[in-house]
């Protein structure tokens, strides 16, 4: 009873407010009429999320994007007074479950039919998508774990905004997690131990990256994702392609550059930071309504410390990224039209102050 107690306690949270600046998450839920009814909970982020994606932009939709977009979660202090301790055993696992809050999708409310990119503006029940755009703003996402050091994780494969609030971390076990063939239900509990020693076999034959099992050594499966998932497969995706000029730039940046603006701290090399550049416009990451609005229009992202300017040809299907540029000098060259405009616009205002 206290587990189907529980059950409805969890599937039932609805999501009152969101107070950022507090740093902790209210949600309200009930339970059934006959039970007791719960007000609100509030969740306290176990840590926040550190990666170079800074805004929306080019940031995967999914973490199979890349397995270069790297990235960190620090444990904080304010959950527990000893951090590092509830990491402990954690670097013996390949991968984890991530379960964060879209803590950036400005908007309060949510529609039951949406547009998933692939679809090309036709929409689909909300529950049957990954949009961010939920009842309650949860998202689950799998890394893959590079190491641990004290209190903090490091992590590879992330599609996580700078900043996202993380409400929990969950190591993935094969034997819990991939899944099995339901058919032989009633007959489930009497073959449990064979089933766990089949999992257990199963398991062990995870590849070096801890993302393929051998198929002869998994019971059979009945997975099944409806046409439109994968609807125009790698049609879908797009050649990149460097101007000179823009490789050239690449080869200046490098986790030892002497200039800080140069100075990589998610990449490895300017090979890694040209192949995440690639794998992320790849998959083309804009959104439908700049598909179709702003076709002509030159596209930006940031990719670790990197400014990337591009353009896409939608009849060829090709992306061309034309300029890469620090940042920082990216954002003074922002700041120095801005100062710009307003002095012009003063000029402006005090020549007609004059005539009057």
């Amino acid at each position: 009873m206290k587990n189907l107690k529980f059950l409805c306690f969890y599937n039932s949270i609805n999501l009152l407010h969101i107070f950022p600046q507090k740093k902790y998450y209210r949600f309200q839920f009930s339970m059934a009429d006959e039970e007791k009814k719960f007000e609100s909970v509030v969740f306290k982020p176990i840590g926040y999320a550190s990666t170079w994606f800074k805004f929306k932009n080019a940031t995967p939709r999914q973490p199979s994007v890349s397995a270069l977009t790297r990235g960190s979660i620090k444990i904080s202090t304010e959950v527990f007074s000893q951090p590092q301790h509830s990491l402990k055993n954690l670097a013996e696992f390949s991968h984890v479950w991530i379960i964060f809050l879209f803590h950036k999708n400005g908007r309060p409310f949510t529609k039951t039919m949406v547009a998933p990119p692939r679809l090309g503006g036709a929409r689909v029940g909300l529950f049957s998508t990954r949009s961010p755009h939920r009842p309650n703003p949860i998202g689950l996402t799998l890394a893959k774990l590079e190491k641990v050091e004290g209190d903090t994780i490091h992590l590879c494969g992330l599609d996580l905004l700078d900043g996202t609030p993380i409400i929990d971390i969950k190591p993935y076990i094969t034997s819990y997690d991939y899944p099995q063939d339901m058919k032989e239900t009633d007959s489930a509990v009497s073959d449990l131990n064979s089933a766990e020693s089949d999992l257990n076999s199963a398991e062990s034959h995870l590849d070096s990256t801890g993302s393929h099992l051998d198929s002869s050594s998994v019971p059979p499966t009945m997975i099944s994702n409806p046409e439109w998932i994968t609807l125009g497969g790698s049609e879908k995706t797009l050649n990149v392609a460097f101007t000179q000029d823009a490789l050239s730039q690449i080869r200046q940046f490098s986790p030892e550059a002497e200039d800080p603006a140069y100075r990589l701290s998610f990449l490895k090399s300017p090979e890694e930071a040209q192949k995440a550049i690639e794998d992320i416009l790849r998959e083309d990451p804009r959104s439908i309504y700049r598909k179709m609005k702003g076709q002509d229009l030159l596209y930006f992202c940031v990719v670790d410390c990197m400014h990337v300017t591009t353009w896409f040809d939608e009849v060829i299907k090709k992306c061309e990224v034309l300029r890469v540029m620090p940042y920082s000098a990216r954002q003074a060259m922002i700041e120095a039209n801005k100062k710009q405009q307003w002095d012009n616009n003063l000029a402006k205002i005090e020549d007609k102050m004059k005539v009057m």
